[in-house]
């Protein structure tokens, strides 16, 4: 994950409101038992622990699938050389499918030593949908470039964004691609919606933030429609004052929440509840014919 270099007044909005983060650790070491949400511990884990992240685009198995296979059913005219991210998940929610993701550079090949990737900017992605038989014998359903195109929705974290939707304009794609999320997100009486969160990092001396968003896809015969997009996490760690005994005090902001398909429907589209884990209420999405999506209901 790359963080991205904080403007000035960033850094001094965020030194007003440490007060107002929900812990204070007394020092770095003391901020792993503070962590409450599987989000912010999985965080800690993977920058500060050093463990590697699970394989949650499938770049390792490939959902069984031959890497030749994938790369020609979803991306034909782009050679081996260029491709930066393959991976693939069994769709478990819709039997005899595959959800699968390609990251590649227009300009030049890969680094054939670096980890697999999916950062916006630096490559162009295709998200596809596969049907595969019992023989194993797999045929493109839907695929979609994610880059190119997309309105992507402003989102926000209780009043706060990342750095770079400054900077988005009307579309705010993530910096980077991490993970299917294939829950049971039946939205209407098609298949199940296919999901895939994004990510943001940012890094300012003695700390940095996390965001994730979660995105759903309807499958529409032969093509894939972004109809929902939502901030799901939040992690922040501002460094603040020295101890006397050469430690350093945190202050921890972490927020995660869960999506939940509504018993009631609108429109042919049962309703969304994105509420904050272990809490109650929450916002309440309904879809909009006019916007052919999920709204959030004001």
């Amino acid at each position: 994950m790359r963080f991205r270099r904080p403007t000035l007044a960033l850094l001094l909005l965020y030194l007003a409101t440490a007060s107002a983060f929900a812990q204070r650790a007394k020092s770095l070491d003391a901020v792993p038992a503070l962590l409450k949400s599987p989000e912010a511990k999985a965080v800690w884990a993977e920058q500060m622990e050093g463990r590697r992240a699970p394989d949650h685009l499938g770049t390792r198995d490939l959902a069984g699938l031959d890497a030749g296979t994938l790369r020609q059913l979803l991306v034909p005219d782009v050679a081996g050389d260029r491709i930066v991210l393959l991976g693939a998940r069994r769709w478990v929610q819709h039997p005899g499918h595959v959800v699968a993701l390609v990251c590649y550079r227009d300009d030049a090949p890969r680094n054939a030593s670096a980890e697999p990737s999916c950062e916006n900017g630096d490559t162009a992605q295709v998200l596809g949908v596969l049907r595969v038989s019992d023989a194993g014998d797999a045929q493109l359903v839907a695929r979609l470039r994610l880059d190119d195109g997309i309105a992507w929705p402003l989102l926000s974290w209780g009043g706060e964004q990342p750095l770079r939707m400054e900077d988005a304009g009307a579309s705010a794609i993530p910096e980077r691609w991490e993970r299917f999320d294939l829950a049971a997100y039946r939205l209407s009486s098609g298949a199940p919606a296919l999901g895939l969160r994004g990510g943001w990092s940012e890094g300012y001396a003695g700390g940095g933030a996390f965001y994730s968003a979660l995105y759903l896809f309807e499958l529409r015969g032969a093509t894939l429609k972004q109809v929902f997009g939502a901030a799901m996490s939040m992690y922040r760690d501002i460094a603040g004052s020295w101890n006397d005994d050469g430690t350093r005090a945190h202050d921890i902001e972490e927020w995660a929440g869960v999506l939940i398909v509504e018993p009631r429907a609108h429109h042919g589209y049962q309703d969304l509840r994105l509420r904050e884990r272990g809490g109650r209420g929450g916002d309440l999405y309904r879809w909009s014919p006019a916007a052919d999506g999920y709204r959030r209901v004001e």
